[in-house]
């Protein structure tokens, strides 16, 4: 009954996401939840049951729905009045900065505007604005500048995808941007004291990375340990891509399973800890991960995910691990439900989650052939879970099927704990002293230097990847329900063997 409600809340959301909400709209679904209501009365047994799953289903997407109609999605802008005309405008950088090759994208929090001699204090909005990368800027600055708003525009890939830009922003509270931005620096420190106490953490650990590791390795561990990946470059972000392993750099649910799994597997070898220690360091370090990331609210997300998904598999309760994940689901949308149909982070933890409960314990016993040594076979089994529910949705956004993204990834999510552990001792120690840190960070290199190396080969094999055109997404549905019905089967399978 409870998961009819919640996979109905969710199917409503999904909804009012694509369908115009209006007050007919929600007269008709009225009407239809209390028709099945109301006739599940006139019928016996089973037919009655039915009907009372699908009445409790209804009133899931009847609120569903009506949490659509009170998003931002069908709310404007205050800032509507003041699209294409040039204002000065005070505000707040509520966000850390986003530092691109050629320039900054700043979240400010605009406070006051300034317009054709008119002083606005009512104004209290988000608005992303790109800057030159100097002078730097930082989270809780507060600034004064000349911007232009402009409606962000959908990105067309010349492949014919389209990545709902508009959207995306849109999840984040932010309707406008202005490119060309005069922008001054007027005060400092008007950030949240928590918050402004994680960006410092993450910047002077980023600091010590830098000074102790050359490049791209650097970037690399930068990525590995706090899902930044902008200083990469794009030419090996492209090999990451082709091989499927770009996960790896972005702190992702997909990128936060395979290192918590890694470093669970990695600990049990160790006969003289205890049963639950690998455990609680796997979700100590799924913490650490996320405060070092900077506490984003997508980090957060993803991390909430994956905890729900490890506790999952730790108390081996498979009839309630549905319920558990539905709920969590329920509890990141309530707030947010624009995550759902805009949020490619947020759709990827999901699948990743599913993966990693669902798909490989199914995956796992037909793997006899591969060795338990070091836990490789769990290793397998969760990268081809994984692979299994993401690289569908992967291929529809980006239009790239990695042929070698599976012996690629085993070949170095292996490396991925011990890396991640140098790399931290390499930060801590170099917060206290350069010259100590390069010895931990002569280790990193080495298998930093490897992953680099595994990927870059990988990349120019011929025919490693395939390039394919864009596909509707109700091809997409389809191809997950094809893997569904595999799994089905699968299932049954090895119950009837």
């Amino acid at each position: 009954m409870i998961l009819s409600l919640v996979f109905g809340f969710i199917a409503g959301i999904a909804l009012g996401s694509f369908v115009p909400v209006s007050l007919g709209f929600f007269l008709v679904l009225i009407f239809l939840t209390a028709v099945f209501f109301v006739y599940r009365y006139f019928v016996e047994g089973t037919n009655r049951l039915i009907l009372t799953f699908i009445s409790i289903a209804m009133l899931g997407v009847l609120l569903g729905v009506g949490r659509m109609y009170f998003s931002d999605l069908y709310t404007n802008s205050y800032l509507d009045k003041y699209v294409g005309q040039k204002i000065s405008a005070e505000g707040i950088i509520v966000d850390e900065p986003d530092v691109r090759e050629k320039n900054t994208k700043l979240t400010i929090l605009v406070q006051s505007i300034m317009s054709k001699g008119t002083f606005d204090t009512s104004v209290r909005e988000k608005i992303l604005v790109s800057v030159p990368i100097y002078p730097e800027f930082y989270y809780g600055d507060k600034v004064k500048m000349t911007v232009t708003l402009v409606e962000p525009k959908n990105i067309d890939s010349d492949d014919g995808r389209v990545f709902d830009y508009k959207g995306y922003l849109r999840v984040r509270g932010i309707w406008y941007t202005s490119k060309f931005t005069t922008i001054q620096l007027e005060s400092t420190g008007h950030g949240a004291v928590i918050k402004n106490i994680l960006f410092k953490i993450k910047q002077a650990f980023t600091n010590s990375l830098d000074n102790a590791l050359p490049q791209p390795e650097s970037s690399l561990m930068t990525g590995l340990l706090l899902g930044t990946k902008q200083s990469l470059g794009k030419e090996i972000l492209g090999e990451f891509q082709r091989t499927g392993t770009s996960h790896i750099v972005v702190l992702s649910g997909y990128n936060i399973a395979i290192v918590a799994t890694s470093i669970m597997s990695l600990l049990k070898f160790l006969k003289f800890l205890s049963k639950g220690f690998p455990f609680g360091v796997g979700v100590i370090s799924i913490i650490l991960f996320t405060i070092l990331s900077g506490g984003e609210a997508s980090a957060w997300r993803a991390a909430i995910m994956v905890l729900v998904a490890l506790f999952a598999k730790k108390m081996n309760r498979d009839y309630k691990i549905g319920r558990v994940f539905g709920f969590t689901i329920v509890l990141m949308l309530a707030p947010n439900p624009l995550l759902l149909v805009f949020d490619p982070s947020f759709q990827l933890s999901v699948l990743a989650t599913i993966g990693i409960i669902f798909v490989s314990p199914m995956i796992e016993p037909y793997l006899t052939k591969v060795t338990e040594k070091f836990n490789l076979r769990n290793v397998v089994s969760t990268t081809m879970a994984t692979q299994i529910t993401v690289l569908p949705y992967l291929i529809y956004s980006t239009g790239i099927l990695s042929l070698v993204s599976l012996p690629v990834n085993i070949l170095i999510l292996g490396t991925v704990p011990m890396t991640m552990f140098f790399g931290f001792i390499v930060g801590m120690v170099g917060l206290i002293s350069l010259y100590l840190s390069f010895i931990p960070a002569f280790f990193a290199y080495i298998l930093l230097w490897y992953q680099l190396s595994v990927v870059h080969l990988g990349a120019i094999l011929p025919f490693g990847t395939v390039t394919l055109p864009a596909f509707s997404p109700v091809f997409l549905i389809f191809i997950y329900i094809l893997i569904f019905i595999w799994l089905y089967f699968l299932i049954s399978r090895g119950s009837t063997s």
